[in-house]
C-alpha cells in the first residue's frame, strides 16, 4: 500500500519534484567542525574575560597601551613576562626600558622606548588590588597559557575546515565574495551545506530563519512582522559576522553593502538593516553558487 501511495505521489507531482542529492560527507564533517569551532570560541571568550578581570587587579589599564591583534600576542606575552606592576617598579626605569626593548626585539615587536615609558608611568600611577604573590603569579601565568592553548585549538579546527573546503567546487566562488576570507568562507559553507538541496533562494532564507512567518486572521493581514528565527541560528550568527565585515570594510560596488546602506537611509535601525543585508546576501550566495554548478 505504501509503495502504491509513493508511486502515485511521484506520478502526480513528477514535474514539481526537486532533484535529490546524496549527503556529502564533507558537508557533514564541516558542520561537525563548525559546532566545535563555536564551542571553543565560547571557551576563548570566557578565558579572555577572566584574564581581563585579572589584568584590572594586577596591571590596571595596561590594555590601553598594549593589545593582542590577530596572531599578535603582545599583551598576553608582556603580562606573562612581568606579571605585576610591582615587578616593573622594582626594576627601575633604566633596567625596565632596556629589558622591555630586548624582549620586544626578541619577539619581533617594534622597539619603542616611548612605549616603555608609558607602561612605567602606568605602573607608577596604577593601584593593583592583588598582591604580588606566588599565587597571583600562577593565576596570571595559567590564564595566559589557557588563552594561547584555546586559540591554538581553534586554529587547528579552522585549518581542518579549510582543508575540507578546498575539496569543494564552490569554495573558490565563496572566497571571491567581498569580505569573506579564509575564516568566514569555511564557516558559511559549513552552515549552508550543499546549496543544491534548496529548491530556491527562498528556501535558503527560510532555512536561515530570517523569513517573516505568515500572520493573518480572517481578513486581517499583518504588515510588519519579525523574522521567524525558526532556522539555523549558527547560520544567522555567521551571516551577521559577514555583515559586520562588510560594514567595516565598505567594499565599493557591492550589492549587499549598498542594500544595507539603503535600508539605513530609509530609517531602519542597525540590526534591521543588517538582517535585510543578510537576506540579500543569501540570495546572492544562492545565485552565484547555483550558477557555478550549472556551468560545471
Amino acid at each position: 500500500i505504501d509503495s502504491i501511495k509513493i508511486a502515485s505521489f511521484g506520478i502526480t507531482y513528477w514535474n514539481e519534484l526537486v532533484k535529490a542529492y546524496p549527503s556529502n560527507v564533507i558537508y557533514d564533517e564541516l558542520k561537525f567542525l563548525a559546532r566545535q569551532y563555536y564551542q571553543v570560541t565560547g571557551m576563548l571568550v570566557k578565558s579572555k574575560v577572566n584574564f581581563s578581570n585579572l589584568l584590572d587587579q594586577v596591571m590596571p589599564k595596561i590594555n590601553d597601551v598594549l593589545s593582542n591583534q590577530g596572531e599578535n600576542h603582545k599583551l598576553t606575552e608582556f603580562v606573562s613576562r612581568y606579571i605585576h606592576f610591582q615587578n616593573i617598579l622594582d626594576m627601575g626605569e633604566m633596567k625596565f626600558t632596556s629589558d622591555y626593548c630586548k624582549w620586544a626585539k626578541k619577539k619581533g615587536y617594534r622597539l619603542n622606548e616611548r612605549k616603555a615609558a608609558e607602561i612605567l608611568a602606568l605602573a607608577q600611577n596604577g593601584i593593583p588590588t592583588l598582591p604580588n604573590s606566588q599565587s597571583v603569579k600562577i593565576a596570571v601565568s595559567e590564564a595566559v597559557k589557557l588563552i594561547h592553548s584555546i586559540e591554538e585549538s581553534r586554529n587547528t579546527i579552522l585549518a581542518q575546515m579549510q582543508d575540507l573546503c578546498n575539496t569543494l567546487p564552490e569554495y573558490s566562488v565563496v572566497k571571491e565574495m567581498d569580505c569573506i576570507g579564509d575564516t568566514l568562507a569555511p564557516r558559511i559553507i559549513a552552515e549552508i551545506g550543499d546549496v543544491r538541496r534548496f529548491k530556491n533562494k527562498h528556501s535558503l532564507i527560510a532555512y536561515a530563519g530570517i523569513d517573516a512567518p505568515p500572520y493573518q486572521s480572517g481578513a486581517f493581514h499583518a504588515s510588519e512582522r519579525h523574522i521567524s528565527k525558526r532556522g539555523n541560528s549558527y547560520l544567522r550568527k555567521t551571516g551577521y559576522e559577514i555583515m559586520q565585515s562588510l560594514i567595516k570594510h565598505k567594499p565599493a560596488d557591492n550589492a549587499v553593502y549598498d542594500f544595507i546602506q539603503k535600508k539605513r537611509s530609509e530609517g531602519k535601525c542597525g540590526k534591521e538593516a543588517m538582517i535585510a543585508g543578510l537576506n540579500k546576501f543569501l540570495r546572492v550566495y544562492y545565485g552565484k553558487v547555483m550558477e557555478f554548478y550549472s556551468e560545471h
